[in-house]
């Protein structure tokens, strides 16, 4: 498997992880966010042809290194299935509790789709006003 994550439609490789605190910065002051349980999901564009993934799983909330891993294994696994659905968005996922895997898992997909349904009207309508003069200011 090619480590660029360009092999295939479905794969989930280094271009698709978000890394930087820039990065992650630009999705927090996009404020596009939705929160249900344990799990905080916020969506921003990123101008790229596909989505990327950024992953806050904290010590303080789960204890365990076994539990953290798996938690950003089930994320990363609903996210590679679905990526092609919101592709050219970024998107962070934020651990606030406990969840069950199932529950994680849906709870994640559900959030994304409201997130991502957002961040296109946002991204929209930020798009028409820049093309339309007549809703420029005097």
């Amino acid at each position: 498997m090619n480590n660029l994550g360009i092999n295939g439609p479905l794969t989930f490789g280094w271009r698709r992880k978000m890394r930087a605190a820039d990065e992650f910065s630009s999705v927090f002051r996009f404020r596009c966010s939705h929160g249900k349980g344990g799990l905080d999901v916020l969506v921003a564009p990123n101008d790229l042809p596909h989505a990327r993934l950024g992953m806050i799983v904290p010590r303080k909330v789960i204890a365990t290194a076994v539990t953290r891993n798996r938690i950003k294994r089930l994320l990363r696994e609903t996210f590679r299935l679905h990526q092609q659905e919101i592709a050219g968005l970024d998107v962070v996922a934020r651990v606030r509790g406990r969840l069950t895997d199932v529950d994680l898992s849906r709870t994640f997909l559900a959030s994304l789709r409201k997130c991502a349904s957002c961040a296109r009207c946002r991204r929209a309508d930020a798009a028409a006003m820049t093309q339309d003069p007549s809703t420029e200011p005097l």
